[in-house]
């Protein structure tokens, strides 16, 4: 006898955006604004996903900026 509950991978709000913003800082662009998306599709996790996009942008804008500057 098998539950339904048992079967699914279970992760509460407070790891997927811990999760979400270790990917944030370390792949901001593609990564961080797929994930965000995809938070932004569940109705728990809406604003926290439009958070997760909003900093992404930010985040990738000031690093380019930086390695454009200094690298280049």
């Amino acid at each position: 006898m098998t539950e339904k509950n048992s079967d699914k991978f279970l992760i509460s709000r407070q790891k997927l955006i811990i999760i979400g913003l270790l990917i944030v800082i370390f792949n901001p662009l593609p990564a961080g604004v797929i994930y965000g998306l995809a938070l932004a599709r569940e109705e728990k996790t809406r604003s926290d996903g439009k958070l997760m996009i909003i900093f992404s942008l930010l985040w990738g804008g000031i690093s380019l900026a930086l390695f454009q500057r200094y690298i280049y």
